[in-house]
């Protein structure tokens, strides 16, 4: 049985950051050719965009499914032990900063480069910075209201307690109705218009919510367990899901083994986390992985709208579409890491001190966030 340590687990950092690179190279080498996003599609219309990579790199979107496995895992490991309050305070604070820093960057690169009408921008901003759930300013913030809906669900849960047992109870409920979800999936479709409604009740989602939490919650408990059942119809689930997403992503493009494979193997370091740690620690420096870990998040916000933007105007300078792209990543992972190092403490500090300023006013919940 492991047991709960302080610190990152470097394998996890490592997996957050090579998932955000697997989306970033199925953008890049794949939907920027075929469906370029609102803003940049300005820029890349008329360019010379390769896709020749494509058969390489078009199971990179099974990085959004991981994601949800990671932040599972994570939520169960962090939720142990804490308040409800506590846990949403952490929570905000992680998930605000770099969304209103990355918003705000993209927002003023579509306006500078009029890719779109600045009302349209405004309100595209203006929803990403109030975490409204049916658009942001880039694509990917499509992913942050299934979190934010996540957390709150935990945040519930915990009102009353948080032993172990009361969070997996809550992952085997939210799999199950996941499973419910894919098995009525096979008789009754979901109409296209009500896809993102349903999304938001993390039906289609919670699956791998789900397994990330019972994978935290077995590895502190023991494996021998009659629970270790409910892994089945969770695992069925995310097989359905995987082959939706893969068809609605790559249509008869792609063989169902890439993405159900890749998506398999990246769960190693998630279920041998712990046990690589020392090892890890001997060869890679936990801040260089920590850090790797936390420019994931705001390198992921970024990546296709602004993306899209830096490599068309590479494009519209003559320089070829790869070159582009090297670059663009060069700029972007800069950027992510000024976002960490320089943007967000101020922002989250500021956030911290308004919280607790409040929590004291009003004696409500906890002290501190």
């Amino acid at each position: 049985m492991s047991h709960r340590r302080s610190g990152n687990l470097i394998a996890l950092d490592l997996l957050r950051f090579g998932c955000a690179l697997l989306v970033l190279a199925f953008h890049w080498g794949n939907g920027f050719a075929y469906s370029p996003p609102p803003g940049g599609r300005a820029l890349l219309e008329g360019m010379p965009v390769d896709a020749g990579w494509s058969p390489f790199v078009n199971s990179g979107w099974i990085g959004v499914e991981l994601f949800f496995v990671v932040s599972g895992f994570v939520i169960a490991w962090s939720a142990e032990a804490s308040g409800a309050a506590s846990f949403a305070g952490r929570r905000l604070l992680r998930l605000v900063p770099s969304a209103w820093i990355c918003a705000t960057i993209t927002a003023a690169a579509m306006i500078a480069f009029n890719t779109l009408p600045a009302g349209v921008v405004v309100a595209q901003w203006s929803g990403s910075i109030l975490f409204w759930p049916m658009f942001g300013i880039d694509p990917s913030y499509w992913t942050l209201a299934l979190e934010v809906n996540f957390y709150l669900l935990i945040a519930l849960s915990l009102i009353g307690g948080s032993t172990l047992e009361r969070i997996e109870r809550v992952g085997v409920l939210l799999g199950l109705a996941s499973a419910a979800y894919w098995g009525a999936s096979l008789y009754v479709e979901v109409p296209s218009a009500t896809q993102r409604i349903a999304q938001l009740t993390l039906l289609p989602h919670g699956c791998f919510f789900a397994l990330g939490m019972l994978i935290r919650t077995r590895q502190r408990l023991g494996w021998r367990s009659f629970r270790l059942v409910y892994f089945i119809p969770i695992c069925v689930a995310g097989v359905m899901e995987i082959d939706a997403h893969r068809i609605v992503i790559n249509g008869d493009r792609l063989a169902y083994a890439p993405p159900l494979l890749l998506f398999t193997l990246c769960l190693l370091p998630i279920l041998f986390a712990e046990r690589l740690q020392p090892q890890l620690e001997r060869h890679i420096s936990p801040s260089v992985s920590t850090m790797a870990g936390l420019i994931t998040y705001p390198l992921y916000l970024l990546h296709q709208e602004l993306g899209a933007i830096l490599i068309g105007g590479f494009l519209h300078l003559g320089a070829g579409y790869w070159p582009a792209a090297a670059v663009a990543l060069v700029v972007m992972l800069t950027l992510s890491w000024a976002i960490v190092r320089a943007g967000e403490p101020p922002l989250r500090a500021m956030l911290k001190s308004f919280g607790r300023s409040r929590f004291v006013r009003t004696n409500v919940g906890e002290a501190t966030l």
